[in-house]
């Protein structure tokens, strides 16, 4: 899953990639978002991720370990946004 996600975010020519881990748990959310941050910053350090997460647990989660590639936002399933997803 995480070698997918960084495909994507390889091939992407923005600046700014939103994935949505919304469907992962918690546990999951947290080591696929905090581990793919780390690879893409060692190699693509000017770029972010904004990773939507399902709930207010997973964010604030994941907010205590962020690094400064990361921005995280809690999935708003009212709004069709065009991200990446891993389903």
């Amino acid at each position: 899953m995480i070698e997918k996600i960084e495909n994507f975010l390889k091939n992407s020519p923005r600046q700014k990639v939103d994935v949505d881990i919304s469907d992962l748990n918690l546990i999951d959310a947290s080591r696929v978002a905090l581990l793919s941050s780390v690879r893409f910053f060692a190699t693509y350090p000017d770029k972010k991720i904004c990773w939507s997460v399902k709930d207010e647990e997973t964010k604030r989660t994941i907010s205590n370990l962020m690094l400064k590639n990361m921005e995280l936002k809690i999935k708003d399933n009212t709004t069709a946004e065009k991200v990446y997803s891993i389903r």
